[in-house]
């Protein structure tokens, strides 16, 4: 992420730099270029001094108010030329950007740079050449070190005059100028009489190493863009240290809850997205708690209806049907014996030993028996519960039975526990009549089964088997309640309270 910060930040830098040189390049001229503006310009002024002969005032050496104007380089003008800016200060280091208005004999009558050049001095070589040779052409020259183009023009009357005024009048300045100022030359290098002055224009060579122009900007932004790269780097890392710890520790736990650990959770504060983050992972990881939990108590109870069927199946394939055999035999003995038999009474208590064991098994049968809740809901399955018992053991099971919208731990709840408490009642009771009913009350819904059978003692120890321990756990496990009472020979009552949970 601090990386991040720092690429957009130095991609910026670039774009920036990138648009400068864009707009900068175009105004670097070429060497051709800048010699033929620079020749443009001194005959431009040569011209405009030779018109204003007569009207002194109208000529004007450098740009006055040119804010823009830079010392160091040409800047083109509208017209063809460059501009001269007027330099009113000391006078600069290294070569600029100027025009010298020189009469025959080499003193200078005006000059955008008084400083370097001040009126009135005697300037008997210019850096483009000897006086009498600057009208004649254009070239370049060395000028602190550097090149410069130079070009000059004459200037020649229309009307016999004077030359016009110049900008500078001024009294003439000790000031040191830029070039030498050696005596007048000879009279042999005079110039012609009708030429009344010279104009002297030079400007730094841009054109052959037009990177002079750019490489301030180049050099500035490579500056400015390392510059960046640490500011970006020590900023990203400042202002994402503590969200890439945050971040860290949401993958570590996330990591965590992926290998199984569900107990783990995010450490959230604040409001911003990585808190909204952290909150949205601890409420799925929540879930993922529940749903693991609710899926182990499933499989456990899907592995004790596989087992309670295995069983079933065993006891109704051999113990049930050798209990029928032997049911069969005593009766078939009994038949065949005479009434004063010596081994008469024994043979009538074995016939009703395998008759209530028969009885018996087919109750732990019903008991152990699946009942698909899915395929046709509660209240038919007990209803078919209810029917079995009836057509099988003939025990008369009064129902009563509300339609209710439960949960569907709470719905297999409900029909464990009818069956174990039916199944019990049966086996153990030996009732002539049952009832059964389940009604709803208060986000409640209570299960009660009743029977005449002979009852036992609901106080004493050891009282109650493995079914009611399985049902006391079972409806506990929910969050509900569950009650015995009974007395010997006054029959036994279950009562049941589950919640109905939502369904």
């Amino acid at each position: 992420m601090t990386a991040s910060y720092v690429l957009v930040t130095a991609a910026a830098v670039v774009i920036v730099e990138a648009i400068v040189i864009g707009v900068v390049a175009p105004t670097v001229l070429s060497g051709k270029e800048l010699e033929g503006r620079v020749q443009t310009t001194a005959t431009g002024m040569a011209g405009k001094l030779s018109l204003g002969a007569s009207r002194p005032g109208k000529v004007v050496f450098g740009q006055l108010g040119e804010a823009g104007a830079r010392l160091s380089r040409g800047e083109p003008d509208s017209e063809g030329g460059l501009v001269v800016p007027e330099v009113t200060g000391p006078c600069p280091t290294g070569p600029f950007t100027l025009a010298v208005l020189v009469d025959p004999s080499g003193t200078v009558l005006a000059t955008s740079a008084p400083a370097c050049y001040p009126v009135g001095d005697h300037v008997a070589r210019l850096p483009g050449g000897p006086i009498d040779s600057i009208g004649k052409g254009r070239g370049t020259a060395i000028v602190d070190g550097q090149s410069v183009v130079w070009a000059g023009a004459a200037v020649e009357p229309l009307v016999p005059g004077k030359v016009g005024v110049p900008l500078h009048t001024a009294t003439p300045t000790s000031a040191t100028s830029a070039a030498p100022s050696p005596e007048p030359t000879a009279g042999g290098n005079q110039p012609p009489p009708d030429v009344v002055g010279f104009v002297y224009v030079q400007s730094p060579s841009t054109g052959a190493a037009s990177t002079t122009g750019i490489g301030p900007f180049v050099r500035t932004g490579l500056l400015l863009l390392l510059l960046t790269v640490a500011v970006g780097a020590v900023f990203g890392f400042l202002t994402t240290r503590r969200l890439t710890r945050r971040l860290a520790a949401l993958a570590r736990t996330t990591e965590d809850v992926a290998a199984g650990d569900f107990t783990r959770r995010v450490p959230v504060s604040g409001t911003d997205e990585v808190s909204q983050l952290g909150r949205s992972f601890n409420t799925m990881a929540e879930r993922l708690s529940e749903s693991s939990v609710s899926e182990r108590r499933l499989t456990e109870s899907n592995a004790r209806l596989a087992e309670r069927s295995r069983i079933a199946r065993e006891l109704h394939d051999s113990i049930s049907q050798d209990l029928f055999s032997l049911n069969m035999l005593a009766g078939g003995l009994r038949k065949a014996l005479p009434a004063d038999a010596p081994v008469r009474p024994e043979v009538d208590a074995m016939e009703a030993t395998a008759s209530r064991a028969t009885r018996e098994m087919q109750a732990l049968l019903l008991e152990l028996r699946p009942i698909a809740l899915e395929d046709a809901g509660l209240a038919p399955a007990l209803d078919e519960l209810c029917r079995a018992y009836r057509d099988r053991l003939g025990v008369r099971v009064d129902t009563s039975l509300e339609l209710l919208d439960l949960s569907p731990a709470a719905e297999h709840a409900v029909l464990r526990v009818a069956q174990e408490a039916l199944a019990n009642a049966v086996r153990h009771g030996d009732p002539h009549r049952v009832s059964l009913a389940v009604a709803g009350n208060d986000g409640m819904v209570e299960i009660r089964v009743t029977d005449d059978g002979r009852g036992f003692d609901a106080n004493g120890d050891g009282a109650g088997g493995m079914g009611l321990r399985t049902m006391r756990e079972r409806v506990e496990e929910l969050g509900g309640t569950f009650a015995v009472s009974s007395t010997r020979g006054a029959g036994t009552v279950v009562d049941a309270r589950i919640p109905r949970g939502p369904a």
